[in-house]
């Protein structure tokens, strides 16, 4: 879609969904748009937005994928802004360009860090940043998906964890072959199976309070 062009929904269309790749951001022109997080009974609103309002513009500043999904309330009537039409006005102004990069690398890890806290087990706190990292940014590797730079001090960071407890749940995930440390950088050998694992580990949770 080029710039300038409108874009129609109807109350319950979803326009992107959390972790599309995106390349276009929108203006409400009319309507009502919903930003949601989660999935199921897991998902939660983040804000309703309405006419005047704009969204999308994160992931084509730094190209990560969606943070959240966005889904229609009502009808609405959106104003297409295609990446490249973004970015040229960016580079007209260098120092924009660079504060709204800045601003959105932690937008972002704000972001994260209020999905984790939302997250009660521990354990599973850690698996799932170490996940999403993967799949955001990890690099395809012989060995697996690489995460570079990988830090126990950061990951306790993020996920407000112990470092000592950070260090103990990935230490499992070695001993279970699912990930392997070199240097400072993290291997997982297959992200599908960290998922499984993370699946698992909430169904035990589960189930052991029964």
């Amino acid at each position: 879609m080029a710039e300038g062009m409108e874009k129609q929904l109807q109350p319950g269309d979803i326009l992107f969904n959390e972790g599309d790749r995106g390349e276009i951001m929108y203006l409400i022109r009319e309507g009502k748009i919903k930003i949601t997080k989660g999935k199921g009974d897991e998902e939660k609103t983040l804000a309703v937005l309405k006419e005047g309002d704009f969204f999308g513009e994160m992931a084509i500043i730094d190209g990560s994928p969606r943070s959240a999904g966005a889904v229609a309330v009502t009808p609405v009537s959106l104003l297409v802004i295609d990446k490249e039409s973004f970015k040229e006005k960016l580079r007209e102004n260098p120092l924009i360009e660079y504060m709204l990069e800045t601003l959105t690398r932690r937008l972002r890890t704000a972001d994260e860090q209020i999905r984790l806290l939302t997250i009660k087990s521990e354990e599973r706190r850690v698996l799932a940043h170490i996940i999403t990292k993967a799949k955001e940014t990890g690099r395809e590797t012989e060995g697996g998906t690489e995460i570079t730079p990988f830090s126990f001090e950061s990951l306790a960071n993020i996920t407000g964890i112990s470092e000592s407890k950070v260090k103990d749940y990935v230490n499992k995930l070695i001993q279970v072959n699912l990930v392997t440390l070199r240097e400072n950088s993290l291997i997982i050998r297959g992200v599908g199976d960290l998922d499984d694992y993370l699946r698992y580990i909430a169904l035990k949770e589960k189930f052991e309070k029964i």
